[in-house]
């Protein structure tokens, strides 16, 4: 069975923004924000959905347990800086891990710079997560600022309620993530670049296939195809 993994995640946005900054360069910066910021409100959206179908409050608790992904955490990887208000810190990314490791960093930094913050905001527009500090800016740790959310015992409890009832129905493995990314590099590429993108499009696939396989290129090209405002 093939393993989807947050490395392959990641290779692919840098390889998409690699792309697009070496050809375009500030243009380029300007189109894969918008990528990013797209494909982030998208999965924000998709979590609103549910939510609201499941009668729960568009809040910071419904917020933490209803999140798409899911992957090996070990410990000393977050810790809590404040609880009010909350605020997490992350120690090790594998998202920058996996930028470094392949020289990647450099275009790595946009997606940690917009994508928490519009995720928050794709969700409910009235919430607000600031991204203070991230690794792939030169910082020692990412650090997520909650505004106006004060973590309490009885919060992680009701978190951790909420994820046991509903959350492990929404996660997505990470083919599913990285079709959607290729599925919003491709339709803001369209608006942007026009008939260019499918250049762009078979490079950054091409140089994905050489370091995972043809095999899983050609899943996340088949997979990117689909509708992602959709919800199981």
């Amino acid at each position: 069975m093939t393993e989807y993994t947050v490395e392959q995640h990641a290779v692919l946005v840098g390889l998409i923004g690699k792309s697009l900054i070496s050809r375009y360069e500030d243009y380029g910066t300007d189109i894969f924000i918008n990528i990013i910021v797209s494909y982030a409100n998208q999965r924000g959206r998709r979590m609103r959905k549910r939510a609201l179908r499941d009668g729960m409050p568009l809040n910071y608790e419904t917020f933490l347990a209803y999140g798409e992904l899911s992957f090996p955490v070990l410990p000393g990887d977050y810790s809590t800086q404040s609880r009010d208000p909350y605020i997490n810190c992350c120690h090790r990314c594998q998202w920058y891990e996996a930028w470094k490791k392949y020289d990647l960093t450099a275009y790595g930094k946009w997606y940690c710079r917009y994508v928490d913050m519009h995720l928050v905001q794709g969700f409910n527009p009235d919430l607000v997560m600031v991204a203070r500090t991230a690794m792939g800016a030169g910082d020692s740790c990412c650090t997520f600022v909650d505004v106006g959310y004060v973590q309490t015992d009885e919060s992680v409890k009701r978190i951790a309620q909420i994820k046991k009832q509903y959350s492990h129905q929404y996660v997505k493995n990470f083919l599913y993530h990285e079709a959607h990314f290729l599925n919003a590099f491709r339709r803001i590429g369209r608006q942007a670049l026009g008939d260019q993108t499918e250049a762009i499009e078979q490079e950054v696939l091409s140089a994905f296939s050489e370091q995972y396989g043809t095999k899983l290129a050609e899943e996340v090209r088949a997979l990117s195809e689909q509708d992602f405002d959709d919800i199981d």
